[in-house]
């Protein structure tokens, strides 16, 4: 199917966050003509109006421009209940969900939770791929993917077999009443991310049960720890994918690894009736999603990158990697205090002698970090993140064990490449001096 033939061409974005800019641009990129909008005036639109068929509005909703459009698409964290969704409903233009025809033939699978989820989205493609099963993957433009918007023209032009989805924890609600219907719902775990959104992890847990019980067929969950928070606030049954009995091989270090891959293969096992015993060994050479953890060892040193912007997810990384000595850490956005919270003590319980502070999200919020560190009694200081790569190589090289870790994930990404081209250096370097 073409672009042509969708039974739109013309589509409004009301709400123009890091979701709403995405799926605008990607929608446009696609052919389609495009409305977008937003209350705030403050908000960085330049991607969006370098496109020829966007036209872009700030300081308020041209509801006249609204009703010119085939359909409406309202960012994720804009409630049911909010002004502009009450006004467009009685202009009558359909929500753009309402239009889609491939849920009704495709198998949609949901993947939340505080951390993993990339990494299992990808597990699942994965899996999927190797056993020749047509799909789509996308979701969170937060998380990287272009949207959820995008995906699901995307899934309508292409009617895969399969549609996987990222979903932020942040939009819990909206795929709780305007997403469309998913099959299984896959949540992975309760951490300390997002507080200040929703308030308390007892709220985090009954909108995650809410989410599980409105799949179709299956919710699959961690059933011990914090997450039997959500288990309990659950209607339906879940499968315990933390309970699943298979030897999971993959050529990734973290028992974190692990429990994703056992989470993806019991999607997988849900959607194909595979058995997830005969699953496993699909996995095993599954590398790891760009910006995620990766350890790369440099003779009696180790350097382990990837982005950890949450304390639940630091911990995991110390015990399944530490102890580190010396740490990288990225910055969060201006007013992410949870992000910051807790980490100075945490990384000095775990031994890290010293930190290097480098803008992840934000150059604003370095004095912040170098605070919480220092009133931890860790020794920290600022550095660019041009020099982060050649400091950490460095000090591996010299036999400590270094974390490039933190928020930031584009940040991230760069810094792992470039370490990445220097390891591939210097291991060619030193099989031919072996030669």
């Amino acid at each position: 199917m073409s672009v042509d033939e969708l039974p739109f061409d013309s589509v409004a974005v009301i709400g123009l966050g890091v979701e709403g800019r995405t799926c605008a641009a990607r929608l446009a990129e696609l052919g389609l003509k495009v409305y977008a909008s937003d209350i705030r005036e403050d908000v960085d639109v330049s991607s969006l109006e370098r496109l020829p068929n966007v036209e872009v509005e700030l300081g308020h909703h041209d509801i006249d421009r609204i009703r010119e459009c085939d359909t409406v698409y309202f960012s994720p964290s804009i409630p049911n209940d909010a002004e502009i969704v009450r006004e467009v409903r009685n202009i009558g233009v359909p929500p753009l969900e309402d239009l889609l025809t491939w849920p009704d033939s495709s198998k949609f699978v949901v993947v939340s939770g505080t951390n993993g989820k990339t990494t299992t989205v990808h597990m699942i493609d994965h899996l999927l791929d190797k056993l020749g099963i047509d799909r789509k993957i996308g979701g969170n433009a937060g998380g990287g993917f272009d949207g959820y918007a995008t995906l699901y023209v995307r899934a309508e032009l292409a009617r895969p077999e399969v549609v996987v989805c990222e979903v932020c924890d942040m939009t819990l609600d909206y795929f709780s009443d305007r997403a469309p219907r998913y099959d299984v719902a896959v949540f992975l775990n309760l951490g300390l991310d997002h507080l200040d959104y929703h308030g308390s992890i007892e709220r985090y847990a009954a909108r995650a049960a809410r989410f599980c019980d409105r799949a179709r067929e299956t919710a699959i969950v961690k059933c011990d720890g914090e997450e039997r928070k959500v288990v309990e606030r659950m209607e339906s049954t879940p499968r315990c994918y933390d309970e699943l009995d298979v030897e999971v091989d993959i050529p990734l270090r973290g028992e974190f690894y692990r429990l994703d891959a056992k989470a993806a293969l019991l999607a997988v096992a849900e959607i194909t009736s595979e058995p997830p015993e005969e699953l496993a060994p699909l996995l095993s050479d599954f590398t790891s999603v760009p910006g995620r953890i990766k350890e790369y060892k440099l003779g009696e040193g180790r350097l382990v990158i990837g982005k950890t912007d949450n304390l639940s997810a630091l911990k995991v990384v110390l015990r399944d990697y530490g102890p580190l000595d010396v740490v990288f850490w990225g910055t969060p956005r201006p007013g992410e205090d949870y992000r910051i919270e807790g980490i100075g003590r945490t990384l000095r319980e775990a031994g890290v002698e010293r930190v290097y502070v480098f803008p992840g999200l934000s150059e604003e919020t370095v004095d912040d970090v170098i605070e919480e560190l220092t009133s931890s009694g860790i020794e920290a200081s600022p550095v660019e993140p041009s020099e982060v790569a050649s400091k950490a190589l460095e000090l591996a090289r010299r036999g400590r064990d270094v974390g490039v870790l933190g928020n930031g994930q584009d940040v991230i990404i760069s810094i792992q490449h470039d370490v990445e081209r220097a390891v591939r250096f210097l291991t060619a370097g030193s099989e031919r001096s072996r030669g």
